[in-house]
């Protein structure tokens, strides 16, 4: 005797949450980069407010972003914190604002998920 098991409504649903895992996922990845972007304003040097100007989000593909700043100096300037600059601005403008804030971008996976 054997025993058939009818899983296709299962696996349209599992489809479908898979779906939706995606796309708050890649709201939330959105999120924290636009925060990152944040952040760093309050920290990348500013002279002329050229640099500062350039900070920008950028989608590369799915959960897949960018933050930057769009000069020739940018890496520069980030990677040397020993730089005297002024209004309280310093190197590290990115990286400091993600490292600070790693428990705080966990929460909107967190909520996200939460939200499904």
């Amino acid at each position: 005797m054997a025993v058939v098991i009818d899983d296709t409504s299962f696996q349209a649903g599992m489809k479908r949450l898979d779906k939706r895992m995606k796309q708050v996922a890649n709201d939330a990845v959105s999120d924290v980069a636009t925060e990152v972007l944040r952040l760093s304003q309050k920290e990348v040097p500013h002279d002329t407010g050229q640099l500062q100007n350039t900070g920008h989000t950028k989608k590369h593909a799915d959960m897949d972003y960018m933050v930057g700043y769009n000069k020739v100096y940018a890496a520069r300037l980030h990677e040397h914190p020993e730089f005297r600059f002024q209004k309280g601005r310093k190197g590290k403008y990115l990286e400091d604002p993600i490292k600070k804030n790693l428990s705080v971008f966990r929460t909107y996976f967190e909520k996200a998920i939460k939200n499904l």
